[in-house]
């Protein structure tokens, strides 16, 4: 039935493909920005990468690792001097099993590199390692494009060591770093989980998928039954790492979690390029969804970190409001993450966001006991 003005009332009534959404919440983040006709760019990439979703709904594919509600969607902003924009998804598609997503995997990887010239040397060196016959995870790759002002855009994939089984997700990060010739590097890593695989977690390995030189293969950890003086201690072997730094940022973006950041565990990553058998960058970062009474809390807190970091809040805010389909303070969960990353000049921060295609007030993700 159409009203008056010409609109179906029954199209008004069906909420939009995950994809559509997911690609008209992309276009005002890159108008926001000030990215003008790079908007474009970001949503032929997505397109591309959200193919498996069909015409779906989030809510009619399996919910999925990438944001804190279940969403197969998360966008980032990095706030350093060339601002950037990211958005990561998951391949699903509707009714589909972790062996189908593995195949979802392979075909969206097959585009990026048709379509987009994403570089897949190293995605052929672990590929087989990462995504077996029969996982056994619910997921196993997300994809990631980041855009800047100027160039093309940069293709990332992350995997889930767990795939092989829990107890196998350090051995497979091992296996991964060799197969891209970066075995030597496995004794930094094993120095990141002091109080073993167990409670200092690998649970990402992601690569570039760049021929570039400072091209990065990056190794992410969830840390259990810790605190602020705890990841103050363990980051503190990283340039720029100051204890009393990492102490100030756990008490600004999560003070209710600063003696204790069970709950919800905070995420950490090495980052190596090249050969070099050392991590060439470290990066902590604090979950926010579980540590604060709604999103306008922490929009009061990123502000404050970001005046500490000298960087301005104006952009923070366009993003925000893009983001944002509802007031700030009526629920928790458009604010995944905080990244904080100290290094020569000025401190970086990036922001995730969740596009709440599924619900608001995610309950906490990743407790210890289920990992088990």
């Amino acid at each position: 039935m159409e009203t008056a003005n010409g609109i179906n009332e029954t199209a008004m009534e069906s909420p939009p493909s995950a994809q559509d959404a997911g690609a008209a919440r992309l276009a005002a983040l890159a108008t926001g920005l000030g990215f003008g006709d790079r908007g474009g760019v970001c949503t032929d990439a997505f397109r591309d990468m959200t193919r498996s979703w069909g015409a779906a709904t989030a809510t009619e594919l399996a919910e999925s690792d990438v944001s804190s509600d279940g969403s197969p969607l998360e966008f980032a902003v990095g706030f350093d001097d060339d601002l950037a924009l990211q958005f990561a998804v998951e391949a699903l598609s509707p009714g589909d099993r972790p062996v189908d997503r593995t195949v979802s995997a392979r075909a969206t990887m097959d585009r990026l590199v048709r379509r987009h010239e994403a570089d897949e040397r190293r995605w052929a060196q672990v590929a087989d390692l990462y995504l077996p016959e029969k996982p056994a995870t619910e997921h196993v790759a997300m994809f990631g494009a980041e855009v800047r002002q100027h160039g093309d855009p940069q293709f990332k994939v992350w995997f889930y060591p767990a795939v092989g089984g829990p107890d196998r997700a350090a051995e497979l990060c091992e296996q991964g770093l060799a197969a891209v010739g970066l075995g030597a590097a496995w004794t930094a890593v094993a120095d990141h989980m002091p109080r073993g695989e167990r409670l200092d977690r690998p649970v990402m390995f992601s690569l570039d998928l760049s021929a570039a030189p400072e091209a990065r293969v990056k190794l992410y950890f969830r840390h259990y039954a810790t605190d602020a003086d705890r990841l103050a201690e363990l980051m503190a072997p990283y340039p720029g790492f100051e204890a009393s730094w990492v102490r100030e940022f756990c008490r600004v973006m999560v003070p209710e979690a600063a003696t204790d950041l069970s709950p919800q565990p905070p995420v950490t990553c090495l980052s190596f390029t090249g050969t070099r058998p050392t991590a060439v960058g470290a990066t902590v970062y604090l979950p926010m969804w579980t540590y604060a009474p709604d999103d306008e809390v922490v929009r009061r807190r990123m502000n404050d970190a970001l005046a500490a970091c000298g960087r301005p809040s104006a952009p923070y805010e366009r993003a925000l409001r893009a983001v944002a389909n509802r007031p700030l303070d009526a629920a928790r969960g458009i604010h995944n993450y905080v990244a904080w990353r100290p290094g020569p000049g000025r401190p970086r921060l990036k922001a995730y966001f969740s596009p709440e295609l599924r619900h608001a007030d995610p309950m906490a993700r990743y407790g210890l006991d289920a990992q088990e």
